[in-house]
């Protein structure tokens, strides 16, 4: 999907270049800043990302449960946190950096026009499966559109084809 999308954008390259580069920045700072006075540690406010899950179905049992999404989002809030249980298992290697990043995620309550919602939208689709060309994040294509990107983490759930257990896109 990465190479894809070096060939078709053009520009693509120089913003994910630009979004590493304000990470490093971040974590620089960071790494200065570990310590308030005293030597002791300054407390980092919690990020909170709201998150929608489109669920995008062909046959009932594609549709997941509610509570097979928030069992999901409990594993990447544990995860995110550094609150899962495997943690002693961290290699050695990446000890120097394993952290809490205090960033959580939370299914949205506010769709993008403001009206209540729980995170989570459901579309039946006639598309009996899916692969990495994005047709599931379009309505037009059998999916279902994204939600603003710069408000939202979107996550899709779909059947994917060809034995693909899943994919990410970097929309930058």
């Amino acid at each position: 999907v990465l190479d894809r999308l070096m060939h078709e954008d053009p520009g693509y390259a120089k913003r994910r270049q630009q979004i590493e580069s304000a990470i490093q920045n971040f974590i620089n700072n960071q790494s200065n800043n570990k310590s308030g006075p005293g030597g002791t540690p300054t407390p980092q406010a919690v990020v909170t990302i709201p998150v929608v899950v489109h669920v995008v179905y062909n046959t009932g049992s594609q549709n997941i449960s509610d509570a097979q999404i928030m069992s999901q989002l409990d594993v990447l809030n544990e995860d995110f946190r550094r609150l899962n249980a495997d943690t002693s298992n961290t290699p050695a290697a990446f000890l120097p950096v394993a952290a809490d990043p205090q960033i959580e995620f939370c299914l949205a309550s506010k769709d993008p026009v403001g009206l209540s919602t729980t995170g989570i939208t459901r579309t039946n689709t006639s598309v009996t499966s899916f692969s990495t060309n994005d047709a599931v994040k379009y309505d037009s294509q059998g999916g279902k559109n994204a939600w603003d990107r710069d408000r939202y983490l979107n996550l899709w759930v779909c059947n994917l084809g060809g034995s693909l257990l899943g994919y990410r896109k970097s929309v930058v």
